[in-house]
């Protein structure tokens, strides 16, 4: 597939997630239909080298995630590219190299899986430390 129908493509994504964002995030939205909106209490301020370390950590956590996304997408498309290859040589001429390809396959699955795997983790501790502050706030 040329690259610029790829590309396309995920222009065409992108501009229709940051229109369905934009048209979600009106004003109210959150509202329920006949009760009070929902509002949180405010939390205090934290210190500016609390903040600094906050941030810090949460962009770490957000590379670290964008790149396991990258890496899994990566691994799961040779996955399938080798997989086409792997059966098309076993079933048509060289089936050494056919099994080979397949093998090869096989370790590029597992490698997306334990991607996969390893994001999840990562949103999972994301999660808990979430909830954790959340429950120091509302008792201290």
């Amino acid at each position: 597939m040329p690259w610029a129908l790829v590309l396309r493509a995920i222009a065409r994504l992108a501009a229709g997630l940051l229109f369905w964002r934009m048209a979600t995030a009106r004003r109210g939205a959150y509202r329920t239909a006949g009760g009070p909106p929902l509002q949180r209490p405010v939390p205090p301020p934290a210190s500016p080298a609390l903040r600094a370390g906050e941030r810090l950590r949460r962009v770490r956590e957000g590379v670290s995630l964008g790149w396991r996304a990258v890496a899994a997408t990566v691994f799961t498309t040779a996955a399938a590219v080798l997989v086409t290859a792997g059966v098309t040589l076993t079933v048509l001429s060289p089936r050494w190299l056919g099994i080979a390809l397949l093998i090869v396959a096989l370790v590029a699955t597992a490698a997306a899986v334990g991607e996969i795997v390893a994001a999840r983790r990562t949103l999972a501790a994301r999660r808990r430390r979430a909830h954790d502050e959340e429950l120091r706030r509302t008792v201290g």
